[in-house]
């Protein structure tokens, strides 16, 4: 009986673990996302305003600290690039999302499995929290 205590403790702090694991993965992904989102909006934005101006206007690109006099027609086109690459971007982003919190849902669905099979592990665990 002991032994079987042991094992049910060590799948409690596997899961623990796991569950922690694709916690972070989930902000991680989270925080990409709203990387991503700005950036694109962004692109989206300065695309527009480079369209309100005129054809022979005199643009510049910041590259570091500096900045170089650059066509309209590139800098419009970099950022539709950019806007269409983050748009992908997005879309991989979700996807991932949804797996790990499928993920995070699985795990906790093999918690409250072990804790139904093993009595004595859900008193350890409520006495502790």
């Amino acid at each position: 009986m002991d032994q079987l205590d042991e094992r049910d403790k060590q799948a409690f702090l596997e899961l623990q673990e796991k569950l922690v694991d694709q916690t972070k993965k989930k902000k991680q992904v989270a925080a990409q996302l709203r990387s991503c989102d700005t950036e694109q909006k962004r692109a989206v934005l300065t695309a527009e305003e480079l369209n309100n101006l005129p054809d022979d206007a005199k643009t510049y690109e910041q590259i570091g600290r500096a900045y170089f006099l650059t066509p309209k027609l590139q800098l419009l086109q970099d950022r539709k690039d950019t806007a269409v690459s983050r748009q992908a971007d997005i879309k991989a982003l979700k996807e991932t999302q949804t797996s790990v919190s499928k993920a995070i849902e699985a795990v906790e669905n093999e918690f409250k499995e072990l804790l139904q099979h093993s009595p004595a592990l859900q008193h350890a665990v409520s006495r502790s929290a």
